[in-house]
C-alpha cells in the first residue's frame, strides 16, 4: 500500500469510527440502544458501500477509494459487533437479529448498488 493510500484509508477509517461512535452515542437512551446502532451502522454501511462501488467513483484516484471504501466503511461497520451481540443475547433474539441484519443487509447492498450504477451512468471515467 503506498503511502497516499494508506493515510486516506487511515484517515477514512478515524471518520468511520467517530461515525460509529456518534450512531452508538446517539441511540443509548434508547431500550436496546447498541442493537439499534449496529443494526442501523451495519446497513447504512452496506449501502453505502455497495453504492461507491456500484458508481465506481471514476472522477476519484484510486488511493481515494481506497479511502472511503476500505477506510470509512470498513470501520464504520463491523461484523464483532453482531457477534458480540448474538453470543450475549437469548437464542430466539440473537437468532433475529441475526436473520434481520443478514436479510435486510443483502436489501440495502441491492439498493446500493441499483442507485449507484444509476448515479455513475454519464459519467466518463
Amino acid at each position: 500500500m503506498r503511502t497516499r493510500e494508506l493515510l486516506t484509508v487511515s484517515i477514512g477509517g478515524a471518520l468511520g469510527t467517530l461515525a460509529r461512535v456518534g450512531a452508538l452515542e446517539a441511540t443509548e437512551h434508547y431500550a436496546h440502544g447498541s442493537l439499534i446502532a449496529t443494526l442501523a451502522a451495519n446497513l447504512v454501511g452496506a449501502f453505502g458501500l455497495a453504492f461507491v462501488l456500484g458508481r465506481g467513483l471514476p472522477e476519484f484516484p484510486e488511493w481515494f477509494r481506497s479511502g472511503i471504501t476500505i477506510g470509512f466503511f470498513g470501520s464504520y461497520t463491523t461484523f464483532s459487533a453482531i457477534a458480540l451481540i448474538t453470543v450475549t443475547t437469548p437464542l430466539v433474539w440473537a437468532i433475529g437479529y441475526l436473520a434481520l441484519t443478514l436479510a435486510a443487509g443483502a436489501l440495502a447492498v441491492l439498493a446500493g448498488r441499483s442507485l449507484g450504477a444509476r448515479a455513475g451512468r454519464g459519467l466518463t471515467p
